[in-house]
């Protein structure tokens, strides 16, 4: 068989991970508490990191008396702002392997699939010349709804598929959501053990482990050009 499509996850697996990449979310929520004039505590802050559900985050907007349906939309563009500031500062780059997806892509259809604001996708897809290379991209879109549609569903990765019209891909990822969704989808999984991934255990065995991009030649499916 040969997969008619490579989709990939983006944080961990095309840019590299950076120890500070996690504190943005965290200052994004305090920035926009602050836009609305109120000073949160740490728990009202913690609401909104990750594990967070969206009962717990309308709570801590109850309780400072600030309106969910307007401080949703400002704490996603904050989100995207500081980590395009991060991409523009050099913080955050792309893996020095993603010179291969040039060569996967002569092969491959392809796209991007992230859990992280779609506003964010697009910044790093023209940042770094990668748009050319992937026919669809989706990041979530900026409303709770969107959230909620984030893997493990599968509803962006379905999105892509029916962009690419294809059915049989393999998405590469870097954690055990990445691997859940793609199996639920229908798709194989490539889970790729980044540096910071060591000793990070699955629940689910991925179809396939790798180290780098570069690997996915090696495996069944997958073509490199001449």
């Amino acid at each position: 068989m040969t997969y008619d499509s490579l989709l990939f996850d983006v944080d961990g697996v095309l840019l590299a991970f950076h120890p500070d990449h996690p504190t943005v979310y965290r200052q994004a929520v305090v920035e926009t508490f602050n836009a609305f004039d109120v000073s949160p505590e740490d728990a009202h802050v913690d609401a909104f990191i990750a594990g967070g559900t969206i009962d717990e985050m309308r709570r801590a907007c109850a309780d400072l008396g600030i309106d969910f349906g307007r401080f949703w939309p400002e704490r996603e563009a904050n989100t995207s702002r500081l980590q395009s500031g991060m991409m523009d500062r050099g913080e955050r780059v792309p893996y020095d392997d993603c010179s291969v997806l040039p060569d996967l892509a002569a092969h491959h259809d392809m796209g991007v699939v992230s859990s992280n604001q779609h506003a964010t996708i697009e910044y790093m897809l023209d940042r770094f010349d990668f748009a050319h290379l992937f026919e669809t991209a989706y990041g979530r879109e900026p409303t709770v709804e969107g959230f909620e549609q984030t893997k493990p569903e599968t509803y962006y990765i379905e999105q892509a598929m029916a962009d690419l019209d294809v059915t049989d891909g393999l998405y590469v990822g870097d954690s055990a959501c990445d691997v859940r969704a793609a199996h639920r989808a229908g798709l194989d999984s490539a889970f790729i053990r980044r540096p910071h991934r060591d000793g990070y255990d699955l629940p689910e065995d991925p179809t396939y482990e790798v180290e780098s991009l570069a690997d996915l030649f090696d495996l069944p499916g997958i073509a490199e050009s001449a």
